[in-house]
């Protein structure tokens, strides 16, 4: 197995499920850290190297038009903890909506849970999302606006706060109505 992240061949786990995720290519620049001009290197939660992290880590990126208005990085321990923390309702709420919804579509061109396409979303809001290893990218996807609000309506009261304390903690003058959530699938 090689360590480089432009080898296809490159498997990683992702977990101790056993499966496993190829590296696609090294990670794209839509998916760097805005503020910092460079691929994300510390967990947003944790503070932890994401490097460190043999079973990866999420990047988050929410745009409105080309504009980013929030991201994050999240090393995966961290990502199924907080998902962890989220009630049993909220949980099997979003597993729900994935598993009706999910369109095994990858990259930045279309949505993943409807057939919203990228380009006739030029002044709304979307997010992409990616699962890296190191400087790899084993999965990505683009999230519409429509869909983010969809699944935010799966979610709790108690979820809802769980993440608010994410926020708060961690992105100081973030409107407090914004809501970065997880996908239950990572």
């Amino acid at each position: 197995m090689s360590d480089s992240p432009g080898d296809n061949h490159d498997l990683r786990s992702n977990g101790d499920d056993g499966e496993s995720l190829r590296i696609r290519g090294p990670i794209p620049e839509e998916l760097y850290s805005f503020y910092e001009d460079r691929p994300f290197k510390i967990c947003t939660r944790c503070g932890e190297g994401l490097s460190d992290f043999q079973e990866g880590y999420r990047v988050s990126k929410i745009f409105r038009g080309e504009e980013v208005i929030f991201e994050y990085a999240l090393c995966l321990p961290c990502l199924r903890s907080m998902f962890e923390e989220s009630s049993e309702e909220s949980k099997a709420a979003l597993m729900r909506f994935q598993m009706e919804r999910f369109r095994f579509v990858t990259g930045f061109d279309e949505c993943a849970l409807c057939e919203n396409e990228r380009e006739a979303l030029p002044t709304q809001e979307y997010g992409l999302v990616g699962i890296c290893f190191g400087e790899g990218l084993a999965e990505s996807n683009l999230i519409c606006g429509c869909c983010m609000e969809a699944m935010s309506e799966c979610v709790s009261e108690e979820t809802r706060k769980g993440w608010d304390r994410f926020v708060e903690d961690n992105f100081p003058g973030v409107p407090a109505d914004f809501e970065p959530m997880p996908l239950a699938q990572c």
